[in-house]
């Protein structure tokens, strides 16, 4: 354990047990709590722990109160000090990160306990696992609960990049079956010709370039875990096979007639949507029921932004181990354009995009210009910068933006439908056509909006003996403004969104701001 690394916390009320755990664990951060007091606990674990070692020798109902605690945040681990009993087992029933040690200990045993209970918990927060969100805390926590359990098939959804490969290693190695083999293959990589060699294995002479039995996946990974990924591109026949497998644990080769008994879990994941595709006929019903058995969602990372933060430092840390970079970090603006970009490509595209700064970033503080080019998107003027305004200021600024675009593609397109116009033969005299200015209206550099002085920053220049005619409120300009960029695009939000200059999230708070569901 690297020094002040590590934050540990002991309860116990005997003050020899605290002296001896502080002499083994002196390179550490160690917070004593002389009393299992829930709500003390509690605070603490908010704040983050990275391991709870109890005291078995306190109170029964004490001890109860300081496991419940723990309820929101299985993802740290727990050790008991003393003899454990049916209490003890039954109040941590299950946990892949428990463990227990008997008192007196000696400090390299201990020290052995602790480091393998700390090394279990940072695998569950490593690369796309990395967050604080709701939903990867959600996400960790039914990773312990279902890992543990003898259930044999388990379907893993999500997009490409999201983490779906780490969370079946995951649900692998804090099973039973941790020790045993893991076993991964891409079904969509492998042609559909070889798929079911690779899987079943074959007899020697099955066809002509067989001169030796093979064993594949479900007998190497026998006691151990298969995962699969991009099952739906698994061909018909290949399903029907794996149903077999999945229903009668038993495999036969290619060119074989034997069956051969297997153990082992099946992990599937898709970026498919198996429902569609049972109905589009591509994909077993009956094997698509039999795999779901338990079923998780590996959320993108555009619904946990939040996230990215954490996500960045893990891969700069991960990155610049050996080797030496000119990053610091990132300002505030591309900290935020990062928030709020949709990636397509979800956490591997982030960990590319921070692996080609962390060697080639133009300078040691990142701007938004410096990701634009490797974000897909053209950069314009909404790009996000340092301001003083509230984030509703901004957002309502942007929209009024992309408003005066609007007007200004508006009055381009009615100039060039009176010009088409004047060259027609008509009866009446032909309407000389309105000037279009070059320059955009009201160009951003020269007359910048502020909010809070409207009237004064978007006014038009009207002479004194003009009839001043209604304008519409900014509500509804920006309310039109949403709606023809719905309809432009065919009712797509997040390209919506773009063409505004908006956030996704945003889009969806005028929606419902506006009642445009």
């Amino acid at each position: 354990m690297a020094p002040t690394q590590r934050h540990i916390l002991l309860l116990t009320q005997r003050a020899e047990l605290e002296a001896e755990f502080k002499s083994a664990v002196h390179d550490v951060r160690l917070r004593v709590l002389s009393a299992a007091n829930g709500d003390a606990l509690g605070r603490l674990l908010r704040r983050g722990v990275d391991l709870v070692a109890f005291d078995l020798e306190l109170p029964p109902a004490v001890l109860a109160e300081g496991v419940a605690a723990l309820d929101q945040h299985r993802d740290v681990p727990v050790l008991g000090l003393g003899n454990a009993d049916e209490n003890w087992d039954r109040l941590l029933w299950g946990s892949p990160l428990k463990d227990q040690i008997v008192v007196p200990f000696e400090a390299t045993v201990l020290r052995q306990h602790l480091d393998q209970l700390l090394e279990r918990r940072d695998f569950l927060h490593g690369a796309e696992l990395v967050g604080q969100s709701p939903l990867m805390r959600q996400l960790r926590e039914r990773i312990l609960i279902v890992a543990p359990t003898p259930v044999s098939s388990i379907l893993l959804t999500g997009e490409s990049g999201a983490g779906k490969d780490l969370v079946a290693e995951a649900l692998h190695r804090y099973s039973s079956r941790g020790e045993r083999p893991f076993r991964p293959l891409n079904c969509g990589a492998i042609p559909e010709n070889l798929l079911e060699n690779e899987l079943f294995g074959h007899e020697k002479g099955a066809f002509t370039d067989a001169r030796a039995q093979y064993r594949g996946i479900f007998e190497q990974a026998d006691g151990g875990t298969v995962f699969l990924d991009e099952i739906g591109e698994m061909s018909l026949a290949a399903q029907v096979r794996l149903l077999r497998v999945l229903e009668q644990r038993e495999v036969v080769r290619i060119g074989g007639s034997a069956p051969i008994s297997v153990d082992l879990r099946v992990i599937a994941a898709t970026n498919r949507d198996l429902q569609k595709a049972v109905d589009q006929r591509e994909f077993r019903l009956d094997l698509y029921h039999r795999l779901k058995v338990v079923e998780l969602d590996i959320p993108p990372l555009r619904r946990r932004a939040e996230d990215i933060p954490l996500l960045i430092e893990h891969f700069i840390s991960e990155l610049t181990q050996d080797n030496k970079s000119r990053l610091e970090g990132f300002s505030a603006a591309a900290l935020d354009l990062l928030q709020n970009y949709a990636w397509p490509g979800n956490v591997r595209e982030l960990r590319n995009l921070i692996e080609h700064l962390v060697f080639l970033a133009p300078r040691a503080l990142v701007e938004p210009e410096d990701l634009v080019p490797h974000l897909g998107i053209q950069p314009t003027r909404h790009l996000p910068v340092p301001t003083n305004k509230t984030p509703d200021q901004s957002e309502r600024e942007l929209i009024y933006f992309a408003l005066l675009d609007l007007k200004r593609e508006v009055a381009e397109l009615r100039a060039a439908v009176e010009r088409n116009a004047s060259v027609m033969p008509s009866s009446t005299p032909p309407v000389a056509p309105r000037a279009v200015p070059e320059e955009p209206i009201y160009p951003v550099e020269d007359t910048p909006y502020h909010p809070a002085d409207s009237q004064e920053s978007a006014a038009i220049r009207i002479p004194e003996n003009a009839a001043i005619e209604p304008l519409p409120t900014l509500k509804d300009r920006e309310r039109e403004a949403i709606e023809e960029a719905l309809n432009r695009v065919g009712g797509n939000r997040r390209k919506a969104a773009d063409i505004l200059g908006i956030s996704t999230r945003t889009l969806y708070r005028k929606l419902n701001e506006y009642d445009l569901q």
